[in-house]
């Protein structure tokens, strides 16, 4: 039997705390770190999340987690962002992006990738819709490849 706990718990009593700061949860692990538990939230929001965020978070799940008495031992929590340079691979990662520069790769002919950058104006229901300097260009969800963020200078 593992000491180690069921993440479902952890993520139960989390989400609900996230979202009061408008905030997901894109990743929760736990592992043994320096002899103790490091419970791992990766979170992300609509504009990205600050430092400051981050650590106001971490704050109040550590706050909340110990008042619960959900973990036992001794355990240590870390907000943190998943950083500008993590692809986006789920829809709801597009949804989080729309508004910003992306980088896409796509698939328009079979074993053919093409790279398409611009703006995310919309993810519709079966497809993403970016601005790009020749015209709105739909590319279907089941075409992309890969995604990133371009980063602005």
């Amino acid at each position: 039997m593992s000491d180690e706990p069921s993440l479902e718990p952890i993520r139960a009593f989390v989400e609900p705390l996230l979202a009061e700061h408008q905030m997901e949860l894109v990743e929760l692990t736990c592992r043994f770190h320096g002899g103790q538990r490091l419970i791992r939230l990766l979170v992300d929001c609509v504009g990205g999340v600050t430092l400051h965020q981050c650590a106001r978070v971490n704050q109040r799940i550590s706050q909340q987690l110990e008042a619960a008495n959900l973990i036992e031992g001794s355990y240590t929590v870390e907000v943190s962002s998943p950083g500008l340079d993590r692809p986006l691979v789920s829809r709801r990662d597009f949804e989080r992006a729309i508004g910003e520069d992306l980088r896409v790769e796509a698939e328009r002919e079979p074993g053919r990738i093409t790279e398409v950058m611009g703006m995310l104006l919309a993810v519709q229901p079966e497809a993403v819709v970016l601005k790009t300097s020749s015209g709105n260009v739909t590319i279907p969800l089941a075409q992309l490849r890969a995604g990133k963020k371009r980063l602005r200078w």
